[in-house]
This record gives structure tokens, sequence and C-alpha cells, in this order.
């Protein structure tokens, strides 16, 4: 076939225009367009929809100041559930990986949550993207593998996970234009190991070689004032978001103080029925309409700088290079002033008020938590001796909603404190005592277990009210810290609680965790329960012990060592008291009262935390008081449970009915046991 001159003119114009392709360089888009370009949403009410900005008001302002180039270092925050993720983190990164085609280093608290970062947050994004056929076939990240270290993607990029823990040479010796770091006030400080700078100032210096075109983005919700991600955000440009009034015209940034109406409300309907937001300025409400309109017209202020009537931007910003973004509930187009009213009424009844004032705070309104001011109580054991009630030893109080006991073990005597807790939350130390091992004649394990067996048959009948009911333990938290006592104990709960599932277990083995006690370091608690943390209460958490097939009790041993001091000095008469039952002898509490002051609490400067509450033994003998920690976090977990069923069934679930284990059997091989080790035996 012979060819046309058509023909070479075709092909001739193919070879120029692939050529002219080859020599221009590719155009770039700003994030803003290329997040409405490309980034489909993987979850959520708009799942599988096209990233929009009208959805969210802070969205726009904050790509906008992204693609200002005016800052290489980015700070931002805003409530939880509320795209926070995706705006500031799994975005940036992506654009950086796929658009900008470059390596990302991404910065954790430890090299654990690699991997849930990865599954949670950035996979599925790409994978409602384009960018799907861009993932690995091979190696980490591809075909659910596992992630240690770092993801290379087939168009020759690579996604680097660095941690805060470990060595500063795990760090050294990798360069990147582009960090992002997630959970920033996890990495606040210095690994353990390490002798330099904190973790992120050294995961900065990876980007260090690019001088100021580097680029850093750093995400968390606010903790505390002292907290890494406030710091930054105040530190750097400090920005809030401003609107319009649409009464009186003038550019302004509501926030908790102006949700009006719910505050008198008498339920909590009436409080979502009530609740609106008002103007700083004029004080007058809004109706929803109004505040969305708002919204559309929202502007980003630096520190320093004012909004006119007419829109405009007047004052110099900050001279940083930190964008510091945060928006807050007002910003949040997910939620009305109705639910939000509600949730702070429910939150001003909690029955844990620091908790839940710590959760609008932080979850709700992008604040930072500050805690109430702790006073150092200092108890006096003489004082202590006669802070006693009507009850006499072993008499079960009217109104108890149920007994728990803490076990502090030794290897020749344990020492045991039954607390009892009423419905008001007052209560009352009905009896404590100490039970010898025989741990010379028989061994340590063997002694233990022995001790333990007579105490479980001591508590099965020991405490009565006035009308004659027996009142077993709800639970009861024995001490496992020392390696030695470990087996014995678990070994002791796995065949004391017989075929009860785990989730039931009334005898539990407990670890206390303190900033200053011996073996263990400072208690962290868990964000979530999942994977081997199968439950998360109020500073303690259960924790699955593959090894020995038990659930263990991590207690932050500072927290309830304050509960304890703080109840014992409270007057008698308020609800939440702590009070001793009746002695006989005046000099029957005597030897307690010296175990229960045993310790003090100081204020010490700890590295990286500032001025930190710690607690400093005096005296040897502290058995009582940790024994008495230990009932106090086991009764508020029975209280969250009751509460819990209180809900369900509209009234409290009376102890006596409480299924009980038998008497101690022999030790026997537990039956099946499930996946999460949680709900069978």
């Amino acid at each position: 076939m012979i060819a046309t001159t058509t023909d070479f003119r075709t092909s001739t114009y193919q070879e120029i225009d692939w050529f002219l392709g080859q020599c221009s360089a590719p155009v770039v888009r700003p994030i803003s367009q290329w997040v409405e370009d490309e980034l489909v949403l993987p979850s959520g009410p708009f799942k599988g929809e096209r990233y929009r900005h009208r959805r969210h008001p802070a969205s726009r302002l904050w790509f906008a100041a992204l693609d200002s180039g005016q800052w290489n270092r980015h700070a931002a925050s805003g409530p939880t559930q509320n795209g926070k993720t995706l705006m500031c983190y799994v975005a940036p990164i992506l654009y950086h990986l796929f658009e900008l085609q470059e390596t990302v280093v991404i910065g954790l608290p430890t090299m654990a949550m690699a991997q849930d970062k990865w599954q949670e947050d950035l996979l599925p994004a790409i994978e409602a993207s384009r960018y799907a056929e861009l993932l690995p076939v091979r190696g980490e990240g591809s075909r659910n593998g596992q992630v240690k270290r770092a993801i290379r993607f087939r168009n020759d990029v690579t996604l680097r996970f660095m941690a805060a823990g470990g060595s500063d040479k795990q760090r050294a010796g990798y360069t990147s234009r582009v960090l992002a770091v997630t959970e920033t006030d996890g990495m606040d400080q210095a690994g353990e190991t390490s002798r330099e700078a904190d973790a992120i100032e050294q995961l900065e210096g990876r980007t260090r070689a690019y001088g100021s075109s580097k680029r850093i983005y750093l995400e968390c919700t606010a903790s505390i004032e002292k907290g890494r991600i406030w710091q930054e955000i105040t530190g750097g440009t400090n920005s809030r978001i401003a609107r319009p009034c649409p009464r009186c015209r003038k550019y302004v940034t509501p926030e908790r103080e102006h949700l009006i109406g719910w505050q008198d409300a008498e339920s909590e309907l009436e409080a979502a029925a009530k609740a609106t937001w008002s103007c700083p300025e004029c004080a007058k409400p809004w109706t929803e309409k109004q505040r969305f309109e708002a919204a559309e017209k929202t502007v980003l202020v630096h520190e320093g700088q004012r909004v006119l009537r007419n829109g405009r931007i007047v004052g110099e910003p900050p001279k940083t290079k930190t964008l510091g973004f945060r928006w807050s509930a007002i910003d949040n187009p997910f939620t009305t002033a109705g639910e939000l009213g509600a949730e702070e009424w429910r939150a001003r009844r909690s029955h844990d008020q620091d908790n839940a004032e710590k959760k609008q705070r932080q979850f709700v309104w992008c604040l930072p938590y500050v805690p109430p001011e702790v006073d150092l109580i200092s108890l006096d054991p003489n004082e202590l001796q006669r802070r006693t009630e009507g009850t006499r030893k072993g008499q079960v109080p009217d109104g108890t909603i149920a007994i728990t006991v803490g076990v502090d073990t030794g290897k020749y005597k344990l020492h045991w404190h039954a607390t009892a807790t009423r419905k008001n939350g007052s209560q009352t130390v009905i009896e404590y005592g100490e039970q010898p091992t025989r741990a010379k004649e028989i061994g340590t394990l063997k002694g233990l277990i022995e001790a333990l067996g007579i105490l479980h048959a001591y508590f099965a009948n020991a405490w009565r009210d006035v009308a004659g009911t027996v009142f077993a333990p709800a639970q009861v938290w024995v001490d496992s810290g020392y390696h030695e006592h470990k087996v014995a104990v678990y070994e002791f709960c796995r065949s004391v609680n017989g075929d009860l599932p785990l989730g039931q277990w009334v005898w539990r083995p407990m670890k206390g965790f303190g900033e200053r006690q011996r073996g263990t370091t400072r208690y962290i608690a868990p964000r979530k329960k999942g994977g081997d943390i199968r439950h998360v209460g109020q500073e303690y958490d259960f924790r699955w012990q593959r090894e020995h097939k038990v659930i263990l009790v991590h207690v932050n041993s500072d927290y309830w060592k304050s509960q304890l001091h703080q109840r014992l000095a409270m007057p008698a008469e308020e609800p939440g008291s702590l009070t001793l039952y009746e002695a006989p002898s005046p000099d029957e509490h005597f030897d307690y009262s010296q175990q229960i002051t045993a310790e003090v609490q100081r204020e010490e400067y700890v590295e990286g935390r500032g001025e930190t509450t710690v607690w400093v033994r005096e005296r040897r003998n502290n058995h009582f008081l940790d024994a008495g920690y230990q009932s106090l976090a086991a009764a508020n977990f029975v209280v969250e449970m009751l509460a819990a069923q209180q809900q369900k069934l509209g009234s409290w679930y009376p102890p006596q009915d409480v299924k009980r284990p038998r008497q101690q059997q022999a030790p026997k091989r537990r039956g099946v046991v499930t996946a999460d080790g949680w709900e069978s035996g």
C-alpha cells in the first residue's frame, strides 16, 4: 500500500504534538482547584461525590490560604467529625504525592499508628479517586499489606512514615520538602531514647535543605493550652473566621458563649428548641438560615487585623511563617444550634463534669481543655481516724448500689479495701483488712492463690444491710503489677470467674501506672476502644492480654490517689465524700490512716510537660492507699455500667440480682475464646 501525502502530514503533526507536549511543563493546579477536580469523598453523607468548598465554609478559606504561598508551615485544628483530617491532613498529602509528584514524610507519635492511618484515612481517599491506579502492586501498602516504614507508588514517589519514639537515627538521613504530622500533641517531646530536640523539630530538620520552599502541615485536636498544636496556632497567625452579622452587618466570630437560649431549659428537648446563635456585637439572635447565609461571606482574619463593614480587611498580619488556622462549632455546617444546645444541656448535667467539659471544649468548640485548679490535699492522719459515720464495721449503708474491693498484693500479706457506693455518689469504707499468705511454706504462687481464695470465700457473705440482705462485691480489682505476682493473679481470676464471659468478670487483674510509681511509666489513656482495648473509662482502661487470656485493667494511679484524698477531705455530708465505718476503739483506724497518708502530692517540673502533680512516698507502708484507690476506680466502672443499664431499663439494676460466680473452683482450662477475647469464655 502506498502512503499518501495526507498520511505523512498527519504523522508529522502527531510527532510535533508529542514533541511539544514533552517540552512543555505540566500545568500544576492550585490545591483549592485540585481538591474539587480530583478528591472524591470516601465516606459520610456525600460518599462518592466530589469535594465541594460550598459544603464547608472553612474549606474555601483553608485551601485559599495554602495557595497564597505566604506561609510554609501550616497548623490547623477544628471540631471532630467535621472533615478536619480530610481537609488538613489527607488532602495536602495526596496533592503533593499525585499532583506535584513529590515524596511526603508523615510524622506519627508511634509507628504502630502507621497501619491505621494508612488503612483508615489515606487508602480510602486514594481508592475513591482516579489515583487508585497508582497504588503499589507489591511491597508495603499493596493488597492490604502491612505498612511498616514506606509506601512507593507507581508514579515513583514515596510516602515515608516516621515516629516520635525510638532513636534519633531513625529520623535522620532522610530528606523531603513536605512533612505532614498528625496527632501533633502526641509528638511534642523527645522520644525516651532521644538526646536531641523533640521529635517534631527533628522531623522538620528533614526539610531544612529546601529552605523557604518547604511545606509543613501540623494537624491535631486541641488538647491543653500548653499542647503543641495550640501553641503553634496561637504563636502563628492565630487566624479566625469572621462573618457579617445579618442584623448589625459587623464582621464577628461567635464562640461558645454566643450560643444562647439553652441555659434555662428544663429538658433536653426544650434546650434544642430554644438554642440559637447571637451576635457578639449587637447580641441579637440569628436564625439558622441567617447563619448559613452569613457563612457564604466568611473571611480569614489574622491576629492584629480587623474587618470593615464592606468586608475589607485592614491591619498588618503577624510576621510569621506559620499559618495558625482554627474553626469552631459556628463554622460546622453539619450541626444546628439546636443540636449544639442539647449537647451543652446534657454536658452540664453529666455525672462526670470534668470529662464532659473536656469533651465539649476539645471536640465541639475546638478549644484546649483547662483543667480545674488542683488543690494539693494534705490529710491529717489523726483527723482521718475520726472521719466516721454511724454504720458499724461490715454494715452496708442505706442507698448502697454496689460494693467494690481493691486488693494490694504482697509476697507475705494481702491488703484489701471494701468501699460502698450510694446513689448520690457518697461512699463509705465498710471494711478493710490484711490476709497473710503462706509463701514461706508453699511458695509465692501457691501462697498468693490460696490467700485470694480465702478472701473470695469471705467476700461472698461478709457484708449485709440492716435488713440482712447480703451484698456480694460487684468488682474486685487485684494488683498484678509485680512480675512474680502476675501469673498467680491471672490464674486465680481465670479460675474464680468460671464460665462468665470476659466482659462480666467480677475479679479482675489490674496494674497501676504513675509518674513516680516504681517499675511503671505514667498512664497514657487510649483515645478509643478497638483492637486489644476493650473498654475506656475515667483514667483507666481494659486491655486484652493474648498470652494469658485475661483482661488487664490499666489504672492511672496518680489520678485515683488524688480522687481518694479529695473525697476524704470533703465535708462528710456532701455527695461524693468518703467516710469510714464507726470503729468501737478510737485507735482502730490508726494504722489505716497512717497508710492512706503515706504518700503526698507535690508539684514537680517534668520535662516536656511542665509542672505536674506527682505522688511521693513519705512512709514505707502504703498498702491501704493502693487498695483504696483501686476500689474507687472499680466503683467508677460499676456506676458507669449501672448508668448504662438504667438508661436501657429505666431503673437501677439491683446489686443482689447480679449474677455472681460460685465459690472458688479448682483451676481449669477455659473454653473457646472468640477473636476479640471478650464475649465468650
